[in-house]
């Protein structure tokens, strides 16, 4: 069998440099923007919808591009990554960020929300040949998961070959939505556990495969917590396979399961029947695993000189006796403008994940509950996947703008619409983020305000005000 390997993969095997961030975190949703728009220039040519996003193949295809022959738009946008790009290969750096929320939990989309009323954190991060650390503590006042020191954004990663594995507690985001992703997000506190994935994403081996293009996989086990209740946690595996066999292409296969459950016993079988998607059932006739799956794709190109994209994702559950599959569904589309000094990222994206099943009388959500997993699709009280939640449907529109000198800013309107058996028929919210350098520090202010329509159609007005400021050293 004949096995091909680039020239730049051999000399990322046998290189003795690394970054001190081996990965881009979830939240940067500016540097997001700024990759995006590179993948529609055709100059990033490989996976990027699953963070955090490793940096070695995103460094080398910004390394040598004739800035001169890209978009005014694209020129800022390559600048913005050769920024993040030198910050990342420092050795070492530290932070200190303090935050204040009138509400402890407000629904997020890309960027983590609140879980807190006042928090206060600092972390550290150091990196060797081989090996990068980051020590993360947050000590939270009036914690909504009741949670007072958590350790979200940890990890130990060790780069092994054109591997890195890692244990972490980090937040992660799978699928090319802005807002819903219908498998794993990170709108609930990061969960512990330990991933392993590809470090550069470039194709090599059998050249029958190559077909494929630059390929990811990345593999996740850990513990999927319950509010203050240890005694009914359970286990939570995650897979992700993706690839971009065109430019501007990416396709992504996911599948989660929830396994090792309450009153569902312990034993090495559970684990292997979680990766290979089991449909083992109990004594009830259900399944004993909590299974989920999605494809999606996103293609991005450039039409009539503007940067553009449209995506989707579907997702079903595993089949079992009770119940029928269900499909949910995220769709949506994007563009980009700018010019050498400026950014806009725009985007629109509706979502369904209404899926109602009953089991001896209650009813229960398809893929985000099971019967014989009280908690749901949760990880300390908050959905690990849609940030509109369950059984409704979402159209979301959004627009985020960046400047060369630090400002930037972003604006929401998200409306989702319930089943009739809900508190309210209708939601709206705003939501308006703001960002600006202070006192050699990072100022962000975000302001959300909220309209419910009840079943009976009187209104409910709310707000919320969420502030933070960061500075690194």
């Amino acid at each position: 069998m004949k096995i091909k390997m680039t020239a730049a993969t051999m000399m990322f095997l046998f290189s003795q440099t690394s970054l001190s961030q081996p990965w881009i975190a979830s939240d940067q949703i500016y540097t997001r923007a700024a990759i995006e728009q590179l993948v529609s220039e055709g100059i990033i040519k490989r996976p990027v919808n699953s963070y955090p996003l490793m940096w070695q193949g995103i460094a080398q295809d910004i390394e040598n591009v004739d800035e001169s022959s890209l978009s005014q738009d694209a020129q800022f946008a390559l600048m913005r990554l050769k920024h993040e790009l030198r910050f990342a290969q420092k050795k070492s750096f530290s932070s200190i960020k303090v935050s204040a929320n009138s509400e402890p939990k407000v629904d997020s989309d890309i960027t983590p929300g609140s879980q807190s009323k006042a928090a206060i954190q600092g972390y550290s991060v150091l990196t060797g040949k081989n090996v990068s650390a980051k020590v993360s503590v947050t000590y939270r006042n009036k914690g909504e998961n009741g949670k007072k020191t958590v350790y979200d954004g940890s990890y130990l990663a060790v780069l092994l070959g054109n591997w890195s594995l890692s244990a972490e507690q980090v937040y992660k985001w799978n699928g090319p939505s802005n807002d819903n992703a219908l498998i794993l997000s990170h709108n609930s506190d990061a969960m512990p556990g330990i991933r392993l994935t590809r470090l550069n994403t470039d194709y090599y081996g059998p050249s029958f495969l190559s077909f494929i293009g630059p390929w990811n996989i990345s593999a996740f086990i850990g513990k999927n917590k319950y509010p203050k209740q240890d005694e009914y946690d359970n286990k939570y595996w995650h897979l992700r396979f993706s690839a971009s066999p065109i430019n501007g292409l990416e396709l992504g296969l996911n599948q989660a399961t929830q396994f090792d459950g309450p009153n569902e016993g312990h034993d090495f079988n559970d684990l292997m029947n979680a990766v290979v998607g089991s449909t083992k059932e109990n004594q009830f006739g259900l399944n004993k695993y909590n299974q989920l799956s999605s494809l999606d794709i996103k293609y991005s190109t450039r039409i009539f000189n503007q940067s553009v994209a449209v995506y989707s994702e579907l997702a079903q559950n595993a089949r079992t006796s009770a119940a029928k599959k269900h499909t949910l569904a995220t769709v949506g589309a994007e563009h980009f403008t700018g010019a050498r000094d400026y950014l806009v990222k725009s985007f629109v994206e509706y979502s369904d994940n209404k899926a109602q099943c009953s089991y001896l009388g209650t009813n229960y959500h398809c893929l985000y509950q099971t019967p014989f997993y009280p908690q749901g699709y949760r990880h300390l009280g908050d959905t690990i996947s849609s940030n509109s939640g369950d059984n409704n449907r979402s159209v979301t529109m959004g627009m985020q703008y960046q400047r060369i000198n630090g400002y930037a800013g972003f604006i929401k309107l998200r409306e989702k619409r319930f089943d009739q058996d809900a508190p309210y028929k209708r939601q709206m919210q705003l939501s308006v983020g703001y960002q600006q350098a202070l006192f050699n520090g990072q100022l962000s202010v975000d302001v959300s305000a909220f309209k419910q329509v009840g079943q009976s159609g009187d209104n409910d007005y709310d707000g919320a005000l969420s502030t933070s400021w960061e500075y690194r050293f």
